[in-house]
């Protein structure tokens, strides 16, 4: 077994094919499938069924595929390490943030940024959960602005804040006059809310109306914010976000009432797990932290 036959086996595992494999490696398609072949035959159990034209990790190659991951680990961090190094001389911040965030804590944070170091290029990413953290992972990103999720090797996870959702209501809609919203209160409601298949972000808002046996007339689903909110002061239905956003959309007359039993979830700042934290890393991340506070202190 050779680690070039490793390799190759890693590269269409992680690709789902030979041809996108030998992409990965820089080498040629026949050249990936006498790779694959010789570690088969090394290993003595076939890796892959070939179907269709497409191969197909068999059982074996599943299972022999978690130990390749796990050796593997110690070279990923190397290599985030080197690229976190090689990005810093060069006097580049590269940021990967929910795009509510994005749009709503970094401007004035970047404002700040920018009076003290003007030299210094900012690249901003507004992305999912988990493409933040296969950014901050792989190295392509210094700093990460998410959700909590279950810990990940090579990613330094800091507390952010805890923020309970709200409901964004469109002009003119009924629950207006009161106060807050209680969860029952959206029983029949056309309801803008998160797809099925979204990340972390969204759990709570399904679990919540499950918890409380409400049925909502879901005829729009979003995976983002900012659309959402844009849905709701189209007049598309109501929905439960995050409250950060909300101050973009009230001067379009989204109006947010607190819901209740409360709904929230908590913010991280996620970083490369490898070496001291850079000090413009670390000033932003402590200016992130306190507008993120401020915000939810005015209202959002």
């Amino acid at each position: 077994m050779r680690m070039r036959q490793i390799e190759a086996f890693r590269a269409v595992m992680m690709s789902g094919g030979v041809t996108a494999a030998a992409s990965m490696l820089n080498i040629s398609q026949p050249s990936v499938s006498r790779l694959i072949a010789d570690l088969e035959y090394s290993v003595g159990f076939a890796l892959f069924e070939r179907r269709g034209g497409r191969v197909h990790p068999t059982a074996q190659a599943e299972t022999l595929f978690e130990a390749v991951q796990r050796s593997f680990t110690g070279l990923d961090l190397l290599a985030q390490a080197a690229r976190r190094i090689r990005a810093h001389p060069v006097g580049t911040v590269r940021i990967a943030c929910l795009s509510a965030l994005a749009t709503t804590i970094l401007p004035p944070v970047l404002r700040r940024f920018r009076e003290r170091h003007a030299e210094v290029k900012v690249t901003v990413e507004a992305l999912g959960q988990r493409a933040i953290e296969d950014r901050v992972f792989l190295g392509q990103a210094d700093l990460g602005i998410g959700v909590a999720t279950p810990p990940r090797e090579g990613i330094r996870v800091t507390p952010l804040i805890r923020a309970d959702y709200v409901c964004a209501l469109p002009p003119g809609h009924r629950l207006l006059e009161r106060e807050m919203v209680q969860v029952a209160d959206l029983a029949g409601e056309s309801f803008i809310g998160p797809m099925h298949e979204a990340d972390a972000l969204w759990n709570g808002i399904d679990a919540a109306l499950a918890a409380h046996g409400v049925m909502v007339d879901r005829l729009l689903e979003c995976q983002q914010s900012l659309p959402i909110y844009a849905y709701v002061e189209a007049g598309l239905g109501l929905a439960i976000v995050e409250p950060f956003s909300a101050r973009l959309f009230r001067r379009l007359g989204v109006a947010v009432r607190p819901v209740r039993p409360a709904i929230g979830f908590d913010f991280t700042l996620l970083e490369p797990d490898i070496g001291p934290t850079p000090p413009p890393i670390t000033w932003l991340a402590e200016a992130v932290w306190q507008e993120a506070e401020a915000c939810l202190r005015a209202g959002s």
